[in-house]
């Protein structure tokens, strides 16, 4: 497994912030490796990443929601392996520190070249960069989100 990881401060809010990074259908007009993500239901989406030559579509499960503060998720199908989690903590009334970790399996020797070069670190900080400018920069999330406000288990209690 390798990890990557990249923090912002955004001129914003934590409430806005956090609700526009729920906002996962918009993720691909903005975010350099995003080419697509469809919000499956209110715990579940499909995405399709390029980073280089290299191309992955999964469907990933939101296992862990704790408004204005966590949001983690894991691939649930596809051909790749990965889990991640976006921490957010208010620095100050208008300001929020967003940090992003993803945590994944390369399984491909181009994979494993990237993430040794750095790609995976690369492509993360680009597109919380991106993340940053797009908050910053617009006014409100598209509707294409997740459940919010709001602690959740997708897993239903037996």
């Amino acid at each position: 497994m390798t990890e990557a990881k990249h923090s912002e401060a955004i001129d914003a809010p934590i409430a806005a912030v956090y609700q526009q990074w729920l906002d996962v259908g918009s993720f691909a007009s903005y975010m350099p490796a995003v080419h697509d993500v469809t919000v499956t239901s209110d715990f579940y989406s499909h995405w399709t990443l390029s980073i280089g030559r290299i191309t992955r579509s999964f469907d990933a499960e939101v296992i862990e929601q704790l408004p204005e503060e966590r949001v983690r998720w894991r691939a649930i199908t596809g051909d790749i392996a990965f889990e991640g989690s976006a921490v957010f903590e208010a620095t100050t009334d208008q300001q929020t520190s967003v940090t992003v970790t993803v945590t994944w399996t390369p399984s491909t020797a181009a994979e494993r070249a990237g993430a040794a070069l750095g790609a995976d670190d690369r492509a993360l900080a680009a597109a919380l960069t991106a993340f940053k400018r797009h908050v910053e920069t617009s006014d409100a999330p598209s509707g294409h989100s997740y459940v919010t406000l709001r602690s959740v288990d997708p897993k239903p209690a037996d």
